[in-house]
C-alpha cells in the first residue's frame, strides 16, 4: 500500500492540480513549454497520447476519468503500486500518493 508523503508545506504559488503540472513543465523546460498552455486539466489531457498503466513511465500524466484532476506519474513503489505526485487541496499540499481515483494515464506530447 502506497503511503502519502508531503513534499511541500503549502500549495506552490497557490496553484491547483493543473497549475502545478503546468508549473513543473515550465520549470523543467527552462520556461519553454507549458503543457495545456494554461487551459486546465482538459487542455492538458488533449496535449497527451493515451497509454496503459503497464506501459507507464515516470513523467506521464494521470487523470481522473472526468478530467477533474491531474497528477504526474513517478513510478512504482516496492509493492508494485503507482506513485503519483499531485497538488491536492484535500491534503492542502503537494503530495505523493498512490493511484487513488486516477483512472487514465497518458504520455505528454512534450516528450
Amino acid at each position: 500500500m502506497c503511503r502519502s508523503y508531503v513534499i511541500s508545506p503549502y500549495l506552490p504559488y497557490g496553484l491547483d492540480c493543473s497549475g502545478f503540472v503546468d508549473w513543473v513543465f515550465y520549470n523543467v523546460s527552462d520556461g519553454e513549454y507549458i503543457i495545456g498552455h494554461g487551459g486546465g486539466v482538459i487542455m492538458q489531457h488533449t496535449y497527451c497520447t493515451a497509454t496503459t498503466w503497464e506501459e507507464a513511465i515516470s513523467g506521464d500524466l494521470v487523470f481522473y476519468a472526468d478530467d477533474s484532476r491531474v497528477g504526474i506519474f513517478a513510478g512504482w513503489d516496492e509493492d508494485g503500486d503507482a506513485i503519483i505526485i499531485h497538488c491536492s487541496m484535500g491534503y492542502n499540499n503537494v503530495v505523493i500518493t498512490g493511484q487513488e481515483d486516477f483512472a487514465d494515464i497518458a504520455i505528454p506530447n512534450y516528450f
